[in-house]
């Protein structure tokens, strides 16, 4: 899903974000840094339209992902205001989406970051969005983002994983998600959550078992 949306990114929009750009690996740092400090000043700025600012959310989250790790580290410095529009009411549910989105980018396989959205209290937020009872009242699409997300924030993260083990809550919600349609998508992130926190693991019969059930059954 990150590597649909860098592709986006790569064909739409590049070139409206960084139109002088040489071509060179420095310039190229130097444009995303210059870039994501501008889009975090227009993140900050509370006079300015609602859409613009979620914008501003949803190209940082594209920079720090085609950036690289070093730029993702640079937009970490913006994720705590990012994070905030979550829980607006006034946002639309495809300004949510694009949040999401942005916060996606910038946590992809960022440990660091990761460990940031842990002591911002994401990982609560994301659950209470996906939540049935949500009372932000979030499509199924929205919901799926922000299931994503949190697959994102958990992978390779073996601490955070832990603080989610054992939440019967999470576990209901991510069943309910599991038989959604996820069609479209690289894979089942609830699928994919519930196996990671061992509260789901599919049913293997090998060839093996399979004769021993028949043997059994033949011989009673």
């Amino acid at each position: 899903m990150i590597q649909r949306i860098a592709l986006f990114y790569s064909n739409h929009i590049k070139n409206y974000l960084f139109p002088n750009d040489e071509g060179s690996d420095e310039g190229d740092k130097n444009l995303h840094y210059r870039k994501i400090r501008l889009a975090g000043q227009d993140i900050q700025d509370t006079e300015l339209p609602l859409e613009k600012r979620v914008l501003a959310v949803h190209n940082i989250g594209l920079l720090g992902y085609t950036g690289g790790y070093a730029a993702a580290t640079c937009a970490a410095e913006y994720m705590p205001a990012m994070a905030d529009f979550l829980k607006q009411p006034s946002l639309s549910d495809d300004q949510r989406i694009s949040v999401l989105e942005g916060l996606s980018g910038v946590c992809y396989v960022h440990l660091t970051n990761q460990k940031q959205a842990h002591s911002m209290g994401l990982y609560a937020t994301l659950q209470e969005l996906m939540d049935p009872t949500c009372p932000l009242s979030l499509s199924t699409k929205a919901k799926m983002w922000s299931c994503y997300l949190l697959n994102i924030l958990c992978c390779n993260n073996i601490p955070v994983i832990r603080t989610l083990v054992g939440s019967q809550s999470l576990r209901l919600t991510l069943e309910a998600l599991e038989g959604q349609d996820w069609y479209g998508w690289p894979k089942n992130c609830a699928r994919e959550l519930l196996c990671m926190l061992g509260f789901w693991a599919p049913q293997v019969v090998t060839a093996l078992g399979a004769g021993q059930v028949t043997e059994q059954n033949n011989g009673s």
